[in-house]
């Protein structure tokens, strides 16, 4: 849990008068104090920390969703899913995001505006058809293709200094084989490897249909699905893309249905608005009744009706909501840190 000593230690912060100590020229926060004190000193309290405060600030917000409609069975089923190391996470966006990494959508809408031809009026027709492929096509033909590649690799790549923040971090701790992901970013990469954990095999884009043939069973493997933020090889970006990786037939578009035949799958950070791998889902879906179910920890609708057509959308692919409805980072940890102290991982 050390990624957690910067939180820490800023926590200890207000305890000293005026936030540092000045002892002639020199100034001493809190977290100096404590390190003087010695490393002893210094893990007795950031151990009390974790435990008095961190965890238990966390235990009371997932208490609280657990009463949201059915989140308690769904997260008890998902606990066990886990326990039996079957439970495949599926990152989105929205877990980089507190990092300072935009989501798709937002990257094609700031990109928009620095095109010739392509209005922000109709990016938005085709986002809210769930075209992406499609946005991200038109935008790549409206400015140049120089221009285009450098804003895509300078918007998701992790600056030097930039540090990883939030859920994402807990990720580890859960989940120790398959993880896939349709980001472009590292940020896997370097949580899973900061923890002491690096995958075995990292396949992207068009090489996922070689999963199989390049790993052993148990290995821990990350599947980017489409493909890395500094590689045009095997990329999954554009429409023809798309139409490549998802075209019946292809090892890629099959390796993924086999994927959701076999495990059970935890959406996190993802929109799961319609688009080319729901679809895929729900095909799946209808083919074989002996599905595994899959979960997702997704914000709840305000409004009643929008929470039952939601449901019924990801139900028909077999996937089952545990809702928050706070702040996606505070209640996605929440619910995280909760699986972790129940299976005792912490």
């Amino acid at each position: 849990m050390d990624f957690l000593r910067p939180q820490f230690e800023s926590s200890i912060e207000p305890l000293v008068q005026g936030d540092v100590v000045q002892v002639g020229r020199f100034g001493y926060t809190g977290a100096d104090i404590l390190k003087l004190a010695g490393e002893d000193a210094y893990k007795q309290a950031f151990g009390d920390w974790v435990w008095d405060e961190w965890v238990p600030t966390r235990r009371e917000r997932k208490d609280e969703l657990l009463k949201l409609d059915s989140n308690e069975g769904r997260f008890n089923e998902l606990k066990k899913m886990i326990a039996s190391s079957r439970a495949i996470p599926f990152v989105g966006s929205g877990m980089s995001a507190p990092t300072g990494l935009p989501t798709w959508g937002t990257f094609l809408r700031e990109t928009c505006k620095r095109t010739k031809g392509f209005k922000v009026a109709e990016l938005e027709c085709c986002l809210a058809a769930g075209n992406f492929d499609e946005a991200a096509s038109r935008i790549f033909g409206a400015m140049p293709s120089q221009l285009f590649h450098e804003r895509f690799e300078s918007s998701f790549m992790i600056k030097p200094t930039q540090p990883i923040d939030g859920p994402v971090r807990l990720l580890p701790f859960l989940f120790d084989s398959i993880v896939i992901t349709t980001n472009f970013d590292g940020i896997l990469e370097d949580v899973y490897k900061d923890h002491g954990k690096a995958f075995q095999a990292i396949l992207h884009g068009l090489d996922v249909g070689d999963v199989r043939k390049r790993t052993v069973v148990g290995s821990r493997c990350l599947l980017k699905l489409h493909g890395n933020y500094n590689a045009s090889h095997g990329r999954v970006l554009l429409k023809d893309e798309y139409d490549a990786f998802y075209e019946a037939g292809c090892s890629g578009r099959e390796e993924l249905a086999l994927v959701f035949r076999r495990g059970g799958m935890v959406f996190l950070g993802c929109s799961l608005a319609q688009d080319r791998t729901m679809a895929l889902l729900k095909e799946v879906a209808d083919a074989d009744k002996n599905m595994p179910r899959h979960y997702s920890l997704l914000q709840r609708p305000k409004a009643a009706k929008k929470v039952v057509e939601r449901e019924h959308f990801l139900t028909e692919r077999n996937i089952f909501p545990i809702w928050y409805d706070g702040d996606h980072s505070t209640d996605v940890e929440a619910l995280l840190v909760g699986l972790m102290e129940e299976l005792e991982k912490l």
